[in-house]
């Protein structure tokens, strides 16, 4: 779940029509939503990295039963689970990808390698008899949740090469919901929601300090984040419909990239750089969107690229 049962709705774990909104005194901050998987099936936790994509699409004639996809620009998909699971995306670090495989139920973490298309298991400590899920990696280490969420749930962050492992944060009861965003360079992630109050916290490896995003009288959930420690998010309503898309960078300046509209809403979010820019410019990020349609609850892939230099702290969020 990606909020609280207040809240919009349930995610298993953009956007035609998508309005951008310019904050006031700046440029546009992103170019407009592009479809990326937009299928008759359910197709979420998008991630990317490595010249690769990854993605779980529902399997033909069982929409809540997903396989994980992977695609490099110009070649075919492959299948990344084997056969007799299912499984859902996590996150790519080089053409290391980790995700969440499922087999008679129990959910592990597992490693793919995208271009050897080689299988290898977590190292030890990482998975349990518990549900491990919504993991990511970057460098030396391992984002992921332990538990579900009708019972305790860990945010877990783990050192691959020591084996040294972080509670950043926990939960109990069914009216808190706990889910993990990212890990990237030196910085992780997630949101905590309480009945109707959510959070989003960034989390400073090298310090052990967590900082909590604004929430600006909405219900923030859903981020991403990248090694400048500028933070991706959704911020929302208890109702489906005009979820937006905001950013906070490091020195705490947020803005508004887009609203969702009022007949979709986002439910996770997977920042990525971009190569390519001018050395002069500041690196682009590109923001994967998980959308659904509040009609028929049908998910789909969409991307924002944020392209424009780093505003100067000033122009408050509207």
């Amino acid at each position: 779940m990606r909020r609280a049962s207040a809240a919009k709705h349930v995610a298993i774990w953009a956007v035609i029509g998508l309005v951008v909104i310019s904050v006031t005194g700046a440029a546009s901050l992103s170019t407009p939503a592009v479809p990326v998987k937009a299928s008759a099936r359910n197709e979420v936790t998008p991630s990317a990295g490595g010249g690769f994509f990854t993605w779980a699409k529902s399997r033909r004639g069982h929409p809540h039963v997903y396989d994980l996809w992977a695609e490099q620009e110009g070649q075919p998909a492959f299948r990344v689970n084997p056969k007799r699971t299912s499984a859902f995306g996590g996150g790519i670090d080089g053409t290391r990808l980790v995700y969440q495989q499922v087999r008679n139920y129990n959910s592990d973490v597992r490693f793919f390698d995208l271009a050897t298309r080689r299988r290898t298991n977590a190292p030890a400590g990482v998975n349990t008899a518990r549900w491990e899920w919504g993991a990511s990696v970057s460098g030396d280490w391992l984002l992921f949740a332990r538990g579900i969420q009708t019972g305790t749930v860990q945010l877990i962050l783990q050192n691959l090469v020591t084996g040294e492992q972080r509670v950043l944060d926990a939960k109990q009861g069914k009216r808190t919901y706990l889910t993990p965003g990212q890990v990237n360079g030196d910085y992780a992630a997630w949101a905590k929601c309480r009945g109707a109050v959510c959070d989003v916290f960034r989390y400073d490896v090298a310090s052990g300090t967590r900082t909590a995003m604004p929430r600006n009288g909405r219900l923030p959930y859903a981020p991403s984040v990248v090694p400048s420690g500028t933070v991706y998010y959704v911020s929302g309503r208890e109702t489906c419909g005009n979820a937006q898309l905001v950013k906070t960078t490091l020195a705490g300046a947020t803005f508004v990239l887009f609203d969702a509209g009022p007949t979709r809403d986002v439910s996770l979010t997977s920042a990525s750089v971009l190569g390519g820019r001018p050395p002069s410019e500041p690196p682009g990020v590109r923001i994967y969107l998980e959308s659904w349609r509040c009609a028929n609850k049908r998910w789909d892939i969409y991307s924002v690229d944020d392209v424009e230099p780093v505003p100067p702290p000033g122009p408050a969020i509207r």
